[in-house]
């Protein structure tokens, strides 16, 4: 009794949020050893410990790591209940290519700005700098009241955003769930005659009718610290690292690179299939060839980025070409002789 006594003073002397901070690891440590009955029971004591959603405020934040996925999802929540209780946070950005270092600071954040503006210019580059630092600090600024739902899939890219966001949210409570929505495929349309590569690569191939059909269906639990933990490690690795300007998801890992030409190999394959496929050397529409090597390439790269390597090849004197090169849909390839 004595040492119940001592233990219940102990509690009383906690602050607000170290009593909050202790029961978050209890939590955490229970789901891991999935006691249910014990479970529940915090569940019911977070519950009452946590501040209320105030008047307006959404109970659930999802982020997503493009814009089409934002607008899917938006969607997909407008005309229902879920309109005043979910908000969409998106970090849109081609995150399994170029430096992460620091993208949690206006340096970082900069850096990685000039470098994309250096090799993409194409790309849209005006609203880059404000955007990636109003949601990079709203998201280190959700409320330990909101539960967090973070949309990945399958690839480098929605798997980079995962762990950089896991690394952002270190200090916080929150209870976080990921779907990820290659998974969520998986498990609620089961076609065995379909290879894998019939099944969506990334969130952003999913209608706003796929996306609701997840998040109501599949089976979401909070992410157990372990794992946590693990993911967090990493992002924090990548925000730390300047040298790896590619990543790769193989064998369900992310896996990083330093040869900015990895895929060059596979572009140049592409359009001597499609040469052969037409019995002709005759030019390519460039816009053509990105759309061929994009659908077929197993790794998620974004159209910006083969275009940048398509350039390089022609630079290299690998492909020739006519027409302007300062657009896409200006100028058409084909492999020199």
């Amino acid at each position: 009794m004595d040492k119940a006594n001592q233990l219940k003073q102990a509690i009383t002397k906690l602050s607000e949020p170290e009593a909050k901070s202790l029961l978050f690891q209890l939590f955490l440590q229970a789901e891991t050893n999935e006691s249910a009955q014990f479970v529940n029971e915090l569940r019911e004591v977070k519950k009452s410990l946590m501040i209320a959603s105030p008047a307006g405020q959404a109970q659930t934040v999802h982020i997503v790591f493009d814009d089409s996925t934002a607008g899917s999802l938006r969607v997909a929540f407008h005309d229902n209940a879920y309109k005043e209780t979910e908000e969409v946070l998106v970090l849109s950005d081609m995150l399994s290519v170029g430096p992460v270092k620091d993208l949690h600071t206006m340096k970082g954040i900069q850096a990685r700005f000039q470098w994309l503006k250096d090799r993409l210019p194409d790309a849209e580059h005006d609203t880059y700098l404000p955007g990636m630092m109003d949601v990079i600090e709203r998201i280190k600024a959700i409320p330990s009241y909101q539960d967090i739902v973070i949309w990945t899939g399958d690839n480098a890219h929605e798997q980079t955003g995962l762990r950089l966001v896991l690394a952002l949210l270190k200090d916080k409570w929150n209870t976080i769930f990921i779907l990820n929505t290659f998974a969520a495929f998986h498990e609620l349309h089961t076609y065995p005659a379909l290879a894998k590569e019939d099944y969506p690569q990334t969130s952003r191939e999913l209608s706003s009718e796929q996306l609701l059909l997840f998040y109501e269906h599949c089976d979401m639990r909070p992410v157990r610290q372990a794992q946590r933990e693990v993911l967090c490690k990493e992002g924090w690795s990548m925000l730390s690292d300047e040298s790896y300007h590619i990543r790769t998801w193989e064998d369900n890992e992310l896996r990083h690179n330093t040869n900015i030409d990895r895929d060059d190999v596979f572009i140049i394959d592409c359009v001597k299939r499609m040469h052969a496929e037409e019995a002709t050397f005759d030019f390519i529409k460039a816009a053509r060839v990105v759309g061929e090597v994009c659908g077929h390439m197993e790794q998620y790269r974004g159209i910006e980025w083969i275009e940048y390597r398509l350039r390089c090849l022609i630079e290299q004197g690998i492909f020739d070409y006519e027409g302007d090169l300062m657009a896409m849909r200006l100028y058409q390839v084909k492999v020199r002789i």
